[in-house]
């Protein structure tokens, strides 16, 4: 015995006792073949009947619901030289195995959407990639398989069993095959009926299952001379092919592309020219004019043609008959073949285990992030620019995309682009969803509100449901604890809104393979309120570069960082100018107080404080900066920094801007929720006012105190949150990476999709599919199979986010489907959306997007606004300008 082999066939049923398909029958007279040649063969597929031994191949059942992880398990002490899979999606589910020493594919037809993974897996995860035709070689290289992968082999007939055994008849022809369209089944009828008028005794006899081209199987004969049998055994198809004067292989090139047609092959080894057509493979598998006839541009008159010409050279036809199995025999013998393809798997060296030899350099991740990441604006995309940069160094191939309409970047963004070769930008998201096959895991990040929520959601379940992809979810603070947190401060949150958030939040950790938090407090609250599995859970902080050397030169000022658009920065702001500032100005009149961040300029005095004395009193002492390029250089003006927070959660990242400055914090408790050691931090922490202005005065006039925090603060930074300790924690994260990867892989679930011809697709007026929409839809018919009359998609809409657009199915009336994407049953009724006990299920997954459409002066100001910010920057007059124009149109 050389050694064992396992064979993997596609998830479709396969009888060995019953009648055999061309793709079923090339994986069981190969398991055969190479358990002739000395190996011990286990087949593993749909088997009916279940597990059995025939001609000494173990064929094992893995179900119709596709076990083969599980099934598989009983057989991990065996080592298995090879593993040959006619699909890839198999390779995926086994590469966990360390007992396969090689992966080979073996794909039987042309459809590259059944593999279920991208060439990018295929490249990187499989051995070689065994093709059966020179035109399917040069298909796999066009799809993007690396050339080295590449070899033909193809497969071969058995001559001892496949030969001629019966007189041949002039007046008979055949077809063998799949009655469908595809295989040009209408076309040969048309052509017969042209022919039969010159040749009135001329017989056409049909093999294949009938009912796919509408007819009854138990048709035995025909006033026209068609004659259908249905699927039949290899007996009697050998029989067929020996008595038959010609085997027409009418494939529409147009419609189907033949990798080497089995019927072809069988029918010249039993004696039987073939005519055949320019699809694919078809025309290696005989030499036209010698064993053979090819029909240049099909059609029924011209099938019709070369039919006539064949049968009307008798005396040609008999030597042709006997070239046909010297070709067969000559190329495509069986016992040669095998060999060939037992020394190219033994040539192959085999592989060290891949999964588990995974480093950063191995991976290539999909960086998703829900806005487009402004480093230079705020603290959250500051720390995940930091960590892109981390992961590009340790020599990750990042494919960084954002949801948000804006197809551009920040500059910092681009300059990665231009300093990292394993940096690439593809935007937007809903335009390269296939992105997803080609890379090794989703991260997805900023995801901080409900809307954003449930993009998040829908992509981390595209990405387990289509893809079969880990999915790494930076949640960075707990958006229900954040939200919590701001109802309580008075930001109008509805409950309802809560409970959505909850349940989504809670969902994506479910869903996701491993989390990410700021800080340990968040983790915390995510393992007890939500859910959350902590040992798949890490902590990556703020990340910041400390100065070295403290400034000398500092204003008598204090200053607050954080833009406007965050509500508990806008809070923070009016809770210490109402309650805080005047205390510090009646100790120190000199005191005057900055508030950097985006969209602060846009402020007014008089719609933050309420009282007409304060107003005056902060006259010329309050001062609105707005966004400014380089945060830490105006940071570092200042003497104070404060962050009166009285809601939020997670790692402040406006206190360790101020700290890494050198600029010393004084905060509410709030604002140190996550940091530990206060202590030695630099920070100071005030509960009432009165003692917050306190503080503020003592730091203020005290340049030894100040100085003394300063350091402080800086060593508290180099030791907590610096790039280095952000590097170490990433570098913890592989082992769990590679855990998740081998999960993902070990559950994938193949998708049967036989209902795929069942259903249409409804499309709403200005949606569009999205580059992946085939794949999605046959994955969830692949879950759902057709026990649904319409499956609807709860559309997250990629620009609008009023919930009024997305009504719940389970409630609404069925009329509402006219409104979202939806798989309609083709049997339906055209009434049937009147009818309420129409059965459906409701999936959110993001099938389709609309385009932004914006009307009006209105609209075309927003649009322009946001396609040309960079324009606004370098024009603020005219961005102040815009500004008015905006806010008098919303009071139209």
């Amino acid at each position: 015995m050389r050694g064992s082999i396992a064979v993997v066939h596609k998830l479709f049923p396969l009888d060995v006792d019953g009648v055999l398909g061309g793709a079923e029958t090339v994986t069981v007279e190969t398991a055969i073949g190479l358990k002739k040649a000395g190996w011990k063969v286990y087949v593993f597929g749909w088997i009916v009947g279940g597990n059995k031994v025939k001609d000494g191949v173990h064929f094992i059942d893995y179900g119709e619901d596709y076990r083969l992880y599980d099934v598989f398990q009983r057989y991990k002490d065996i080592n298995f030289e090879a593993c040959l899979s006619v699909q890839a999606y198999s390779i995926k589910t086994l590469l966990s195995f360390e007992n396969i020493k090689r992966h080979f594919l073996i794909p039987q037809d042309m459809s590259f959407v059944d593999h279920q993974v991208g060439t990018y897996f295929i490249n990187k995860y499989v051995d070689g990639v065994i093709c059966i035709s020179d035109f399917q070689k040069k298909a796999y290289l066009e799809w993007g398989i690396e050339k080295e992968k590449l070899v033909k082999l193809p497969y071969g007939i058995d001559a001892n069993i496949y030969r001629p055994i019966s007189e041949r008849k002039i007046n008979r022809i055949m077809f063998a095959g799949a009655t469908i369209k595809e295989k040009g089944i209408d076309i040969l009828v048309e052509a017969f009926k042209i022919v039969k008028r010159q040749i009135p005794n001329l017989e056409l006899h049909i093999y294949g299952d009938s009912s796919l081209w509408g007819r009854k199987d138990s048709i035995t004969e025909s006033k026209e001379g068609i004659f259908l049998h249905g699927k039949v055994k290899k007996e009697e198809i050998i029989k067929a092919y020996s008595e038959s004067a010609l085997c027409i292989i009418p494939t529409v090139p147009e419609l189907y592309k033949e990798s080497l047609p089995r019927s072809s092959l069988e029918a010249q080894a039993c004696g039987c020219p073939v005519i055949g057509t320019r699809s694919g493979g078809l025309p290696e598998t005989f030499i036209n004019g010698e064993t053979g006839f090819l029909v240049d541009h099909l059609s029924a008159q011209s099938l019709a043609d070369t039919i006539l010409k064949a049968l009307s050279d008798k005396e040609k036809l008999k030597p042709m008959s006997e070239r046909c199995t010297d070709h067969i025999r000559e190329n495509f013998l069986w016992e040669k073949q095998i060999k060939r393809l037992e020394e190219y798997i033994l040539s192959v060296n085999p592989s060290e285990p891949k999964i588990n030899n995974l480093t950063y350099k191995d991976l290539k991740i999909l960086y998703y992030t829900e806005v487009p990441l402004m480093p230079s604006k705020t603290s959250s995309c500051n720390r995940n620019y930091q960590i892109i940069k981390i992961l590009l160094e340790k020599g990750v191939h990042i494919v960084y995309t954002h949801g948000f309409f804006i197809n551009k970047t920040e500059k910092e963004i681009e300059e990665l682009s231009l300093s990292y070769k394993n940096f690439e930008v593809k935007l937007p998201i809903y335009k390269n969803l296939k992105l997803m096959d080609e890379v090794d895991l989703l991260w997805i990040t900023e995801a901080w509100d409900l809307d954003r929520l449930r993009k998040a959601l829908s992509l981390a379940r595209r990405a387990k449901l289509a893809y079969g992809i880990p999915v790494v979810f930076d949640a960075m603070d707990s958006v229900y604890k954040h939200m919590l947190s701001a109802k309580s401060a008075g930001k109008d949150i509805s409950d309802d809104e809560l409970k959505a958030i909850f349940s989504i939040e809670k969902e994506l950790y479910e869903l996701s393979d491993i989390a990410i938090f700021v800080s340990e407090e968040d983790r915390e609250f995510a393992v007890k309120e939500l859910g959350l599995s902590r040992d798949r859970s890490l902590i990556i902080s703020n990340i910041h570069y400390p100065e070295e050397i403290l400034a000398n030169e500092r204003r008598k000022s204090l200053c607050f960082i954080g833009g406007v658009l965050n509500f508990n920065n806008l809070l923070a702001i009016k809770y210490f100018l109402n309650e805080v500032y005047h205390h510090i100005l009646k100790k120190d009149k000199n005191i005057e107080f900055y508030v950097i961040g985006d969209r602060t300029d846009e402020l007014k005095l008089e719609d933050l404080v309420r009282d007409r004395e304060l107003l005056e009193l902060y006259r010329g002492k309050v001062h609105f900066v707005g966004w400014v390029k380089d945060i830490n250089r105006e940071v570092k003006k200042h003497s104070l920094s404060v962050a009166p927070l009285v809601s939020g959660s997670g790692i402040k990242g406006k206190i360790l801007n101020s700290l890494e400055c050198g600029v010393p914090v004084v905060t509410t408790p709030k604002g140190v929720e996550g940091f530990d050691e206060l202590e030695s931090s630099g920070i100071l922490v005030a509960e009432r006012p009165e003692e917050f202005a306190d503080l503020v005065v003592k730091v203020m006039n005290d340049n030894s105190l100040r100085e003394r925090l300063s350091k402080m603060g800086l060593k508290y930074v180099r030791e907590r949150f610096s790039v280095e300790k952000a590097s170490r924690t990433l570098d913890s994260l592989t082992p769990l990476m590679r855990e998740a990867i081998k999960k993902a892989h070990s559950n994938y679930k193949a998708y049967s999709y036989r209902v795929f011809s069942d259903y249409k697709l409804f499309m709403p007026d200005g949606y569009i599919k999205t580059d992946d929409t085939e794949r999605v839809i046959r994955a969830v018919l692949g879950l759902t199979g057709d026990k649904f009359q319409v499956i609807s998609f709860n559309f997250t809409d990629v620009y609008v986010t009023e919930s009024s657009i997305r009504p719940s199915f389970f409630y609404d009336p069925p009329e509402s489907y006219r409104w979202v994407p939806a798989l309609i049953k083709k049997d339906l009724p055209k009434n049937f959306l009147s009818k309420s006990e129409t059965n459906h299920l409701h999936l959110d997954l993001i099938l389709c997007y609309k385009e932004l459409r914006m009307w009006g002066l209105k609209g075309n100001l927003i649009s322009f606004g946001l396609k040309h910010k960079m324009f606004f920057r370098k024009y603020p007059l005219l961005e102040r300008m815009a500004k008015k124009i905006y806010r008098i149109l919303q009071r139209i």
